[in-house]
Order: structure tokens, then sequence, then C-alpha cells
């Protein structure tokens, strides 16, 4: 005898780890452009967003307030078809969704090219080295001393756009290069646990493991959700899990522990996403509506996403 599908058993869990996170209504937002709209030209039509951040719960009023601040922040851009309103991300979100697709879409793929990056700020003004402080704090940069903030696993092209960005390029003094001593991995270990709380990160991607390993223990098998129920788990697994990274330094294989969670995390939003992405993208395709009423095809860089999806 076939198991009985239960839909309501899995709007239940849907809705449960919904309110658990409650999300933003901006940050769930740009979630939403960045796994969603993006792969799909990357415009969509208001009225189409406004319908998509209903199944989270988020009004209309709230819907057009959110696209309204995040125009003026600069996330996005918007054009005007007669009465019909667009919106894409703006050239600045996407340098960045560019950027973040790395750490989200293929976490295991970071570099580990054993050279740190430390920075010297001494001749840098109050005012800009807060704002400095700040960006290198959600790059996952450790500030061990006044004026010296250390990375050991950081693009140096990142590092130069920031810096370039604030004018900072003459003011700072920027080293790259491998350490020479301790040469004892597990000392190096030990220091990292000085600078990073690690600790605190761990507990972020277990609460994220243990809110989404659940759906493999319903009744329900997840290749057997609906279309629009693989849209939402897609869209809560991403934006739970870009939450996580961002407390994420991504110190690099050799200076994280063998079964350090980071690990299990992106693991289980690789498998998770394999099996429901196909589904998700056909209920995707049914509801986005793009300038002319066109639903463009899925880039294929969408198809690159943790090594190579089908």
């Amino acid at each position: 005898m076939k198991n009985k599908i239960n839909n309501n058993e899995v709007d239940l869990y849907l809705q449960t780890i919904l309110k658990e996170m409650s999300p933003k209504a901006k940050s769930l937002i740009i979630t939403f452009f960045g796994d969603t709209v993006f792969p799909y030209g990357g415009t969509i039509w208001l009225g189409s967003l406004v319908k998509f951040m209903e199944e989270f719960g988020i009004s209309e009023k709230l819907t057009r307030t959110s696209i309204f601040r995040l125009s003026k922040d600069g996330w996005l851009s918007s054009k005007k078809f007669g009465r019909e309103s667009y919106y894409s991300l703006s050239d600045l979100a996407i340098d960045r969704f560019i950027k973040a697709h790395y750490s989200v879409y293929a976490y295991d793929e970071q570099e580990d090219n054993k050279d740190w990056i430390v920075l010297f700020t001494n001749h840098v003004d109050l005012t800009s080295e807060l704002n400095l402080s700040k960006i290198l704090k959600k790059e996952g940069f450790a500030n061990t001393a006044k004026h010296v903030y250390m990375h050991p696993n950081y693009k140096m092209e990142y590092m130069q756009d920031i810096l370039i960005k604030h004018e900072l390029q003459n003011d700072v003094l920027l080293i790259k290069g491998p350490i020479q001593m301790p040469m004892n991995k597990e000392v190096i270990k030990d220091m990292v646990h000085t600078y990073w709380d690690m600790n605190d990160i761990e507990k972020r991607y277990q609460s994220f493991i243990t809110k989404f390993r659940q759906v493999f223990s319903l009744k329900t098998p997840i290749e057997k959700f609906t279309t629009k129920q693989c849209f939402m788990l897609r869209v809560l697994l991403i934006h739970e899990y870009r939450r996580a990274l961002l407390f994420d330094p991504k110190l690099g294989n050799d200076l994280v522990s063998i079964d350090w969670l980071g690990k299990s995390a992106s693991s289980l939003v690789e498998s998770i996403y394999a099996i429901i992405h196909n589904q998700a993208n056909d209920y995707i395709k049914n509801n986005l509506l793009t300038v002319g009423g066109n639903i463009p095809k899925l880039d294929k860089f969408y198809f690159n996403r943790f090594g190579g999806i089908k």
C-alpha cells in the first residue's frame, strides 16, 4: 500500500520554520532576487513579486515599502512600462551577489591559498576606520589589535575593491603572505579560536541543520512535495543558510576541525536543493512575470550551483 501524500503536514512544517525564522521582508526579498529572479533574466513585475512574497506572509503594503527602501539603498533599480513597474538588481547588487554566490552555492570550493591578509589602518581617520571596521567584520576579518585586521583566506581582489571604493588605498598598509611560524597547525587553530568565535558560528550552523534536516523525517517524501512547497522550501533554505554564512569567516579547511558543521550545513543544502530545484522552477515559471509577460530561460550559470545540478 502506497503512503498517502499529506500536503497539510508539509505546509505545517513550512509554516513552522517560517515562524521560527521570522525573516525581515527586505532581507527575504534580496534572497528571492538572488536565488530566483537573477537566473531568470534578473527582472520581475511588481505585481508578480507581491504574489510571491504573499506566500511567506508578507503583505502587499510591506512588499511595496520594502522595495522602495531597497531601491533607495541602491539594491534595486526600477523601470516603468506604461503603468507597470518592473524591478531588477542594481549593478552594485549584482556585483555583491556574484561574490556571495561562491559562498552560498560553492562553499567547498573556497580558496585555500595559504596566504593571510593583514591590514594596518594607522593613518586612516576615525570615521573612515569605523566604517571600514564594520565592512571587514561582515567579511569575516578579525580585529586582532588597534588598527590591525587579518584574514587567512580572503581574496586580494575583494580587499582591493573595498579599499578603492572607499578611497583608502593610499592610507593603509596591506600585506599578503603565508604564516612562517608557528609551524604546528594545531597551535594555529588554537590561535584562530582567540580571534574568531567559532563556537557561536557552530551553534548557528547547528540551528540551521536542525531546522532543515527535519524535512527528511516527514511522512511525505520530499520528492512528493508540490511545486509551491518546493519553491517555498528552496527560498527559506537559501535564506537561512545565507544568514548563517554571514557569521562564518570561511577560514579554510586547514583551520577548522574535521567535523566542522559548516561542511555539514553545506552538504545538507546541496542535498535538498538538488531534489527540489526543478519542481521549484516549475512553480516559478508559472508565476514569474517579466517585461512583456515573457519568462526568459534559465541562465546557464544557474546549473553550476553546488558543483553542477541537473
